[in-house]
């Protein structure tokens, strides 16, 4: 009987231990759940501090309702799966994970809390390091003050307008929809908010009424002028060290060169055989191009009448090169190879597509382009060794791609008469950018479209054609295909029928219509 008592004790205080270490661990969970929730910030100033521009029960409102019920909506979605321990910024600036309900609810979450601390009930005025730039980038205080004006009262609907330090240095105004933030990465051409105007009507509209304008007028009342120096500065500040740590790698401390040809062959290979990854790289690309070269860059038939969008004036006068940097795989090659450079200097994974899946290469390719974010500045910058040799490299190939065009041009005036054959295929023409027509050929009163490329060597099998050493391989709206090898022979084949198949064009026997 003593001995069953005992045990019984034993086993009540395990159980007592048991619960107290679940309490604990419950308690624990309890903490670390409340660490990861997004804090409500306190208000810097009383409601009534800014009556001059928002009325106390609006401020009231605004405060209380609006900004309190982003954060707590947010806290609920983020509850729901485990996002990791992320800061609000963090949140906004990787917003394209998530989904539209938490981009609201992070958007309004944030603007907010930048709204407050952009607002004194002191008086301040723009000096110091913030009054040279918008001088330099406005022409006056003054004038930026108009700018905005403009902007704000031009935002249609609910949304906001910003005063944004860009990427490369410089001040701009634009505006947002609803609760979207230039840090955002959905936000093309964004920056970081330096001032920011809620142009929500509950931001004004029990004061103002309809009078928006009025609210945009008192405005530069309350400004804190004081936050918006210091942000600057600490922006240009972190913007320095960032450039700093890459700056050896990148520029004049970094050799650059191009690429082996069996790296290049690797290169080739992922473009003509894995059309996603490739897909994603020409999309990104092209975005960073746009970013980096903003002043360069021209919308279609903003250069001249008919011409496409890209960047225009880098090297010479007219369309760049560097526009068809989105499907070089020798330039590719060059990119991979010297950001795999700053990544071993970094102690971080290189970038490799060697021996993986497609699928592999596919996360491969998102890893790429989130490193060349990261640097894109500083790549693309004029001193930079790895534009240089991209440069170079895409130079050569332009220009034998030029003269392949040339020579295959004056074969085919021989054969069917000057009159007959015309070139198409400058740097950016529409019909070679949208449908590749390099070449139109009238045979028997019958116009046809041609595409020319360069190839190594055709081979017969079975029933088919096998075209070998074509560089970029995908399919053309044109008539014909015409190949040239080493501006020598050239054959032409029906290009209705053919089929590519990894990375290399097949054409049925009865396609081929010259041999010249």
């Amino acid at each position: 009987m003593k001995n069953l008592k005992n045990r019984i004790e034993v086993l009540e205080e395990q159980l007592e231990k048991k619960e107290q270490k679940r309490q604990q661990e419950v308690k624990h969970r309890k903490v670390v759940e409340e660490a990861k929730k997004i804090s409500v910030e306190k208000l810097p100033y009383s409601y009534s501090a800014l009556k001059q521009f928002i009325d106390p029960e609006t401020m009231n409102v605004h405060y209380n309702k609006h900004y309190k019920g982003y954060v707590d909506k947010l806290n609920a979605a983020l509850s729901e799966k485990d996002y990791g321990d992320l800061s609000l910024e963090e949140i906004v600036k990787t917003i394209e994970r998530f989904n539209k309900f938490v981009r609201n609810q992070a958007g309004g979450a944030f603007n907010h809390q930048l709204f407050w601390k952009m607002l004194s009930p002191k008086p301040t005025t723009p000096k110091g390091l913030i009054l040279k730039k918008l001088n330099q980038n406005f022409g006056s205080l003054a004038a930026f003050k108009k700018k905005f004006d403009g902007q704000a009262k031009d935002r249609f609907g609910s949304g906001w307008c910003w005063l944004v330090l860009t990427k490369r240095g410089t001040l701009k105004i634009m505006t947002t929809p609803n609760q979207d933030n230039p840090l955002m990465d959905v936000v093309e051409q964004g920056g970081y908010p330096l001032l920011g105007l809620d142009l929500w009507e509950h931001a004004y509209y029990l004061r103002y009424r309809n009078r928006k304008e009025e609210y945009i007028k008192n405005f530069w009342k309350v400004v804190n002028w004081d936050y918006v120096e210091d942000a600057l500065k600490q922006q240009l500040d972190k913007s320095l060290k960032e450039s700093e740590s890459v700056k050896e790698f990148l520029t004049e401390g970094a050799k650059s060169e191009p690429c082996s040809s069996s790296d290049r062959m690797e290169s080739k290979q992922l473009f003509n055989q894995n059309r996603e990854a490739l897909g994603l790289y020409k999309n990104a690309i092209m975005q960073i191009l746009k970013e980096v070269f903003s002043d360069r860059y021209y919308n279609k038939d903003e250069y001249e009448k008919g011409s496409m969008s890209g960047i225009y004036n880098l090297e010479d006068s007219g369309r760049s090169i560097i526009n068809y940097l989105n499907t070089n795989y020798s330039a590719f090659c060059v990119l991979k190879k010297d950001l795999n450079k700053f990544l071993a200097k970094s102690n971080q994974p290189l970038i490799d597509f060697k021996d993986k899946t497609p699928e592999e290469q596919v996360k491969e390719m998102v890893y790429m382009i989130k490193v060349l974010n990261h640097v894109k500045f500083r790549v693309f910058k004029a001193e930079s060794q790895t534009l240089e040799t991209i440069m170079s490299v895409m130079g050569l190939s332009s220009k034998k791609g030029g003269e392949t065009e040339d020579a295959v041009h004056e074969r085919l005036k021989k054969e069917f008469g000057e009159e007959n054959v015309i070139k198409i295929g400058e740097l950016g023409s529409q019909e070679d950018m949208i449908k590749g027509i390099d070449i139109k050929i009238t045979v028997d009163g019958k116009e046809y479209t041609g595409q020319i490329k360069p190839f190594s060597h055709i081979t017969r099998i079975d029933d088919k054609y096998k075209v070998d050493g074509t560089a970029n391989v995908k399919k053309y709206q044109t008539d014909w295909m015409i190949f040239m090898k080493n501006l020598g022979p050239i054959v032409i084949f029906d290009n209705k029928n053919s089929k590519i198949h990894q990375g290399v064009y097949y054409f049925p026997v009865d396609s081929k219509l010259y041999q010249l």
